[in-house]
């Protein structure tokens, strides 16, 4: 009997979600994008607010609107609106920005100045500093570099499309959105000052270098180095 085959824009290609709470935000979908468009109404459907961590004084969260699991902590400085459901033993830093429409799982950290907005956030991973996450899917064991963000809309504004090789071939994908930022499979590490360009999707323990920018598709275990940059040394003019 020979190996089961996984469609490799499945949410299975992406995700080990076993156990996970965020299991059931998967079910009855194919690709792994349209989850990107249910997750607002599925934290709403399962966020019953409850606070079991610890709100620094100085820290603003949405009290009727947030779940924040044992173990957890919003620094001060933080923001945290809702609806949003943080796990447990995960770190809020100071002047992170949780917009709302957002889930982060146990043993995370969210950094500060980050911002988060319709973003999905699986077990063990940091999104340290200076991040602007926006309509994206992070995996487990991730980690994004400072400064990284995703980029989630056209400057035409048209729909977003996932544009993969196929057969030697460009293919695209119409994900019917016009707000989509990425998707990062469990285990993938995304160098500082990066750029996830709309659409992009990233296989599971990828390696990108630092100052990438990155569209399309990228299968898993991929190495990415951003090609070096050439510039001109010349003497300085004398006055």
């Amino acid at each position: 009997m020979g190996d089961i085959q996984v469609d490799p824009y499945s949410p299975e290609a992406f995700f080990d979600l076993a156990g996970s709470p965020a299991a059931d935000l998967f079910k009855g979908l194919t690709r792994v994008w349209e989850a990107v468009a249910a997750l607002p109404a599925y934290i709403e459907k399962i966020l019953q607010p409850e606070i079991k961590g610890e709100i620094e004084e100085g820290a603003w969260v949405d009290l009727g609107r947030v779940r924040l699991m044992e173990g957890s902590k919003v620094e001060r400085g933080a923001v945290v609106r809702g609806p949003t459901i943080i796990g447990r033993n995960t770190i809020v830093r100071s002047h992170a920005y949780i917009r709302g429409h957002v889930m982060v799982g146990d043993g995370c950290m969210i950094g500060h100045s980050t911002e988060l907005r319709q973003t999905l956030v699986l077990n063990r991973t940091n999104v340290p500093h200076y991040n602007g996450v926006f309509t994206t899917l992070i995996g487990s064991g991730v980690l994004i570099g400072g400064y990284t963000t995703t980029a989630n809309f056209l400057l035409t504004g048209k729909e977003i499309d996932i544009r993969v090789p196929e057969a030697g071939e460009i293919k695209s994908y119409p994900t019917g959105l016009t707000l989509f930022g990425a998707v990062v499979g469990d285990g993938a590490k995304v160098g500082a000052m990066s750029i996830l360009l709309p659409g992009t999707l990233i296989g599971r323990r990828c390696l990108i270098h630092p100052k990438a920018t990155l569209s399309g598709y990228l299968p898993p275990e991929s190495l990415v180095r951003p090609k070096a940059s050439t510039y001109e040394v010349t003497p300085r003019p004398q006055k």
